[in-house]
């Protein structure tokens, strides 16, 4: 997993490419710490270049959006392709985590 971040209005965009899985959870976390330290309010996702996620990145993805609802803050998916948007929806994911097609997309939302 390569994580790039950058920042589009009020919200950070983690560029992330590869695999989502298990072996990656410490460098996940470890970012997602590091932005709310920052005092980020609204993390999008963009999963476009994930090649590959497994139940350890779902649930990663899950408690993140549990943690920043009780943060009140805000978390989007952007790109889900292929097998990675059929196992996040299979998982339920779009139910607790709005997807998105675009970062465009996912700022504009929050935004409104």
């Amino acid at each position: 997993m390569r994580i790039a971040q950058r920042t589009n209005r009020d919200a950070v965009i983690f560029e992330i490419t590869d695999e989502f899985t298990y072996s990656t959870r410490k460098e996940f976390t470890a970012a997602v710490e590091k932005v709310k330290q920052a005092g980020c309010r609204h993390l999008i996702l963009n999963l476009r270049l994930v090649t590959f996620i497994d139940s350890a990145g779902i649930g990663l993805i899950a408690l993140t959006a549990q943690q920043f609802q009780i943060e009140h803050r805000t978390l989007s998916l952007v790109g889900a392709q292929g097998t990675v948007k059929q196992t996040l929806e299979l998982a339920n994911i779009p139910k607790m985590v709005p997807l998105y097609p675009t970062d465009e997309a996912a700022v504009a939302r929050r935004a409104a």
